[in-house]
């Protein structure tokens, strides 16, 4: 058969899609079979979770009624209320509400908008005092200096901006909930510079209202970030721009109300005394609202220190905690990755390394380090170092996804758990993590004094990082293995080939 001019032949997919189309067309009744019968036809409106948010009654007379549950009236009266409440839901919250989001989304955006009032109660105080330290009621003070300071806090803020950017840029992400809350200390750290910056001298000024500029700008950058992050968790149907816009909404509301509480308390408190005491309790009171909202999110994708409190739960007890279980126990702001054995002392610091350079110990050549593989990782056991705790270094190959970082950290966790106290990697984890005459000739061999006992003892040793319970179970809890939080820095990958061949 001929083609027009021009045409371009069907592709298998064009075809597929075209077929299963045309299945579905012949499978499915339309809405005019339905009503062509001349019977009553109920109707019903889901959203994308499948739940039913309206019905209907096409009657055969083309009339269209709608079927309310057995405890709604259709008086006037409950009929507008029910319109006022959806005019509500529909400006302030995502559509689809509570099914089109996170579980944890009402509770973070409760506290979430709590800690806006009582910023914008203190943006105020603080304000008046800032128009202070410009020279606003002061006689001695100049136009020219109030514009230079103004300029030098400008410039001081768009520095800190791209400094913290550039330094803490992939940090903000992994560590989303963190990074919250220290936006707000910094926010609230600026409001107290600027409340007592008019009882500093013109130097102390300039140091006070350019450092609290600086500060704000990092609590811009670090809240933009982070919240950022936790809209992706919270979205759940494809909806990350309005649940944005209606976040903006929300803080607009809250900002209103605050403007209208704050403007009368401006008014009534003027003594400066009892200014500091009100900044202090709404400070507080800001802080502890912030604090309780990052702590309800439930975040189901593993970073370092969720993974690290998963799997040691794991080692214990063999019970795989779910996302809200290891939420109650993450820790906000002081955390390190020093990890534990079985009799908990801590023994390890697991890290990502930044470089096949730094994972070889390049700032320490003298150290012994063992190198052992895994699938599309490897971990870098310095294995005689003279730190506190033995470091173990991770790098992933070319190709590794999520679910290998994930086991790559579990791994580690494992070597640290049967490990002593001061003794570093010996002959039995090597024996357990590497096996017999596995290693190359330029590496270290701690296999050498492990006797036949021994080695019978550990070959029945069963490595819990590998074991299909704790996969299966994982996905079965609610974690997302699809995704992984691990790296705070540029991401690395390795290929290696031998001699002068270009890896393929």
């Amino acid at each position: 058969m001929s083609r027009g001019k021009g045409s371009k032949p069907r592709s298998a997919e064009d075809s597929s899609l075209a077929d299963s189309l045309s299945s579905s067309s012949r499978k499915h009744d339309g809405l005019t079979t339905f009503l062509g019968r001349g019977n009553e036809v109920q109707i019903q409106e889901l959203d994308k979770s499948g739940n039913v948010i309206q019905r209907w009654r096409h009657a055969p007379d083309n009339s269209i009624v709608p079927v309310l549950s057995g405890n709604k009236s259709n008086n006037l009266f409950f009929r507008s209320m029910r319109e006022w409440r959806k005019a509500l839901f529909d400006a302030f919250l995502p559509v689809g509400f509570p099914h089109s989001v996170s579980q944890d989304y009402l509770a973070y955006q409760t506290f979430d908008s709590l800690q806006a009032f009582f910023s914008t109660i203190t943006s105020l105080l603080a304000s008046r005092a800032l128009l202070q330290g410009l020279g606003v009621g002061d006689a001695n003070s100049s136009a020219t200096f109030a514009m230079l300071l103004t300029i030098l806090r400008d410039a001081m803020s768009r520095v800190a901006t791209i400094l913290f950017a550039q330094q803490f840029g992939l940090r903000i992400e992994p560590d989303a909930k963190k990074y919250r809350f220290l936006a707000d200390l910094f926010n609230d750290t600026a409001f107290f510079l600027e409340l007592y910056s008019p009882f500093f001298g013109s130097y102390g000024k300039i140091f006070a209202l350019t450092i609290g500029e600086a500060l704000r700008a990092l609590c811009g950058v670090s809240a933009g970030a982070s919240k950022a992050a936790l809209s992706v968790h919270f979205a759940k149907h494809n909806n990350l721009a309005e649940l944005n816009a209606k976040e903006a909404s929300q803080e607009t509301a809250v900002g209103l109300i605050g403007l209208l509480f704050g403007t009368l308390m401006v008014k009534s408190v003027e003594d400066h005394r009892s200014v500091v005491c009100l900044v202090v309790v709404l400070v507080f009171a800001h802080l502890w609202m912030n604090y309780l909202g990052v702590r309800s999110v439930c975040m189901t994708n593993l970073n370092r220190q969720r993974a690290t409190i998963l799997f040691e739960e794991y080692l214990k007890t063999g019970k795989v905690l779910t996302p809200v279980e290891v939420a109650h126990r993450e820790n906000i702001i002081f955390w390190r990755p020093v990890v534990r054995n079985s009799s908990r002392e801590s023994v390890a610091r697991i890290e990502m390394a930044s470089n096949y350079w730094d994972a070889m110990g390049g700032k320490h050549p003298h150290v012994d380090i063992a190198i052992v593989d895994g699938p599309l990782y490897n971990l870098f056991i310095w294995s005689h170092a003279s730190q506190r705790h033995t470091p173990i270094k991770i790098l992933l190959w070319k190709g590794a996804e999520p679910s290998h970082v994930i086991s790559a950290w579990f791994m580690a966790m494992e070597v640290a758990w049967l490990m002593d106290k001061g003794t570093g990697y010996t002959s039995k984890l090597d024996y357990i993590f590497v096996g017999e005459g596995s290693r190359a000739k330029s590496q270290p061999r701690w296999d050498r004094n492990l006797t036949s006992e021994d080695k019978e003892l550990l070959d029945n040793y069963e490595k819990r990082y590998e074991s299909r319970h704790l996969w299966e179970t994982l996905r079965l809890k609610g974690w997302n293995m699809d995704a992984q939080a691990f790296e705070t820095e540029a991401p690395v990958r390795l290929t290696v080939h031998a001699g002068g061949k270009k890896d393929q």
